[in-house]
């Protein structure tokens, strides 16, 4: 999975954002529930937690692009603008 976060991750700089935040999304929360649950099974809630904070940042970082989306210095930004430029 490393290559394809990767290219999504690059995708993330300012293209397609909201799109590429959906897979990331699901690759987080597959990662949470593979490697951090049986953590919680079998140490408890706080090295579960501790061993978890960067996917869950993660995870609320690809949320909050989804609903937000690019900000101003993006490429998809910038081709809006580029569209909107030629369209009047």
């Amino acid at each position: 999975m490393a290559p394809f976060a990767g290219v999504v991750e690059i995708l993330l700089a300012g293209f397609l954002t909201r799109l590429a935040a959906i897979p990331l999304i699901l690759n987080m929360l597959v990662a949470i529930t593979t490697t951090k649950i049986p953590i919680l099974q079998k140490s408890g809630f706080w090295a579960m937690a501790h061993e978890a904070r960067v996917d869950y940042a993660m995870l609320l970082g690809c949320i909050l692009l989804l609903i937000v989306g690019p900000g101003t210095w993006s490429l998809d930004t910038g081709l809006t603008r580029g569209a909107e430029h030629s369209d009047g």
